[in-house]
């Protein structure tokens, strides 16, 4: 298993380019409350146009690439996501980049809606983390995530954040 991801150089790179974007997985729970550490960092972008370019940019500024040893079958990431057409499409990535791995997700188990970042906007928690503004997703998305995924670790934190 990967070691423990520092996720504040991603999250910086990711503001410094102007990229909008919910954070879900491991760093929302630690934000709600279960401080644990994760292998990656889960996003959510905003699907604007001029927000998937700055994306594209950052992403190649980083030397994103698809990793292979990622959670995704390969056929649920045939696209890549430094093309804002493909990024367009609203798939999910699994990215192995010089920060870190960064997971881009644009829709998920457990959450109905054509736009996934509008509906995790509607309830998002806004904070920072080392200075670094952040959003992450609000607590009943986030349950609702780790009853669909159904992992061991998604059931771990949903013990740890009060699930019944």
């Amino acid at each position: 298993m990967p070691e423990a991801l520092d996720p504040v150089p991603l999250l910086k790179h990711l503001q410094e380019h102007g990229v909008e974007h919910i954070a879900i997985g491991g760093l929302a729970v630690s934000a709600h409350g279960h401080v644990r550490t994760s292998k990656d960092l889960d996003v959510v972008p905003n699907p604007a146009r001029e927000n998937l370019e700055r994306l594209a940019a950052a992403l190649a500024d980083i030397n994103a690439v698809d990793d292979e040893a990622g959670d995704f079958d390969p056929d649920e990431i045939p696209m890549s996501a430094l093309c804002v057409e493909d990024l367009s499409q609203g798939g999910n990535f699994c990215l192995a980049t010089d920060l870190g791995r960064l997971d881009v997700f644009q829709w998920v188990s457990g959450v109905e809606a054509n736009d996934l970042y509008a509906e995790l906007d509607r309830e998002a928690l806004a904070g920072s983390v080392e200075g670094v503004p952040l959003r992450v997703c609000g607590l009943e998305h986030l349950r609702a995530m780790k009853r669909a995924a159904g992992r061991p670790q998604d059931q771990a934190d949903l013990e740890r954040l009060g699930e019944d």
